[in-house]
């Protein structure tokens, strides 16, 4: 092995990318790098099973000669190549995305089936230490966290990066000492896009006028922030599973109308650097594709733990969060807003009548209300115990049909088991209710619409059960969330 083979194969030891005799499939665009990272696995001593993929994303002339290519070269080595193109056109159906964000995904995609198709449990790609840089550099210039500044990862599930701790004109060298083929991406000199921007014109600037040595700095703080990374998911977890939103598979679980809910308390008792670091996980794992997030949205989010009660941010990627009752939400905007209706969070859906006897699904698909009628005799003995999702009336009493209806302001009732009468919204906020709840407690009804009781929190002392009852009326709210 020369010196670039030992390099690499000890990048490949030191993360433990794969052990000998390993299935991987390699992904090849025909660029000099993939034409490397092929020609190098092939050349180890670790008796790899290897194969090429091949992804022609149709978007430029030469696309037809460079799979031909890579076909040929696999071919040659008596390498199986599974060559794949995209299942729509990108140029027309990449949706909000910009085409090289749709090019990528469509091409990991494709990748993943690939390899599960033909049962290779490795995917290894071609990154070098330089592409390491400018992703640094990149995402340093957009403001990210350590997560960004940790840059490509050498090993993320089943994908490997072989190269990464060796540079661009390393295996250039590598490539003229073996006379590889190799196709020239006329796009990647385009100043057009960012990365070019900064590979041909920022960092030689900066290396010429203010550090020579400015690549390797780089790669350093990819390393530290990797570190760092990895001991931020570390305490992150534990704080994850203390409050019960992940599970042993590492996945994490939304525990509340689509989102996160934490007691300020709890991420008070954080370090400040892992409730950043923890904002920024739980944000990611809802947000939509290709999302950000600058500075300025984690510390918004981190000052909500002392922000006075009702306090909204709004995020991006289709996010907000808010405080409410001493605890913090984050989730989708769109989940809160399609049931708040108006500002001070009453629900707009119109009364439903319930079916008696029957099983009525509620408005918003939140749950469901079965009625049965009972005898007097077929009451249980605890039937006057307060039970938020049982509630037990006099059937002579009510006015038919029963209703489920939105609070409106100004509504009131005498609970049961209480001398008074009391407005609905005091009632939800003594029971501590967040504010982006309270569309979710219907109001029960009958025909002259009397309240009979907020569902899921206390039946009416009006149409209580007495001793002249016969027929009686019994209600189970089965709430789906």
């Amino acid at each position: 092995m020369d010196t670039f083979e030992k390099r690499v194969l000890a990048t490949i030891q030191r993360y433990r990318m794969f052990s000998a005799g390993e299935k991987i499939l390699v992904a090849v665009s025909g660029g000099v790098d993939s034409m490397v990272l092929l020609t190098v696995l092939m050349r180890l001593p670790l008796q790899l099973k290897l194969a090429v993929f091949h992804m022609n994303h149709g978007l430029r002339p030469e696309a037809a000669a460079e799979e031909a290519m890579v076909a040929r070269y696999a071919a040659a080595h008596g390498l199986p190549c599974y060559t794949a193109r995209p299942a729509f056109d990108l140029l027309t159906a990449k949706g909000g995305n910009s085409l090289q964000v749709a090019a990528r995904q469509e091409r990991y995609r494709l990748l993943a089936l690939a390899a599960e198709q033909h049962g290779y449990g490795k995917i290894a790609l071609g990154h070098h230490a330089d592409d390491q840089v400018e992703t640094v550099l990149m995402r340093f210039l957009a403001g990210a966290g350590p997560e960004g500044l940790a840059g490509i990862p050498p090993v993320r599930d089943r994908y490997v990066r072989p190269l990464i701790e060796v540079g661009r004109e390393e295996i250039l060298a590598y490539a003229r000492g073996l006379n590889l083929p190799w196709a020239e991406d006329a796009s990647n000199q385009k100043p057009v896009y960012l990365r070019n921007r900064l590979r041909h014109q920022l960092l030689p600037y900066l290396e010429e006028e203010y550090q020579p040595g400015l690549r390797g700095r780089l790669r350093e703080t990819a390393v530290i922030c990797r570190e760092w990374v990895e001991v931020g998911t570390a305490l992150g977890r534990e704080a994850l599973v203390r409050w019960g939103l992940i599970q042993p598979d590492g996945r994490l679980t939304p525990n509340h109308n689509g989102g996160y809910l934490v007691p300020a308390a709890a991420w008070r008792e954080l370090f400040p650097a892992v409730r950043r670091f923890l904002f920024r996980w739980l944000f990611f794992s809802l947000a939509k594709t290709d999302s950000y997030l600058e500075f300025v949205h984690s510390e918004a989010f981190v000052g909500l733990i002392d922000a006075p009660e009702g306090k909204r941010i709004d995020l991006p990627g289709g996010l907000m969060a808010f405080k409410e009752n001493q605890a913090i939400w984050l989730g989708p905007a769109n989940a809160i807003v399609s049931v708040r209706g108006e500002e001070d969070g009453r629900a707009q859906w119109e009364p439903l009548a319930l079916a008696v006897p029957g099983v009525t699904v509620l408005p918003a698909h939140t749950g469901e209300v079965e009625c049965r009628l009972l005898t007097v005799e077929a009451l249980p003995a605890d039937w006057n115990a307060v039970v938020p999702n049982e509630f037990y009336f006099d059937a002579d009493q009510l006015v038919f049909p029963l209703y489920v209806r939105p609070r409106k302001p100004g509504d009131r009732f005498q609970p049961f088991g209480l001398a008074g009468s009391k407005k609905v919204k005091d009632l939800l906020i003594n029971a501590k209710i967040p504010r982006h709840e309270r569309w979710a407690y219907p109001i029960l009804v009958d025909g002259k619409d009397r309240i009979l009781g907020v569902m899921g929190l206390r039946p009416a002392e009006w149409g209580r059960i007495t001793a002249a009852s016969r027929r009686v009326l019994y209600l189970r709210y089965r709430p789906y969330r």
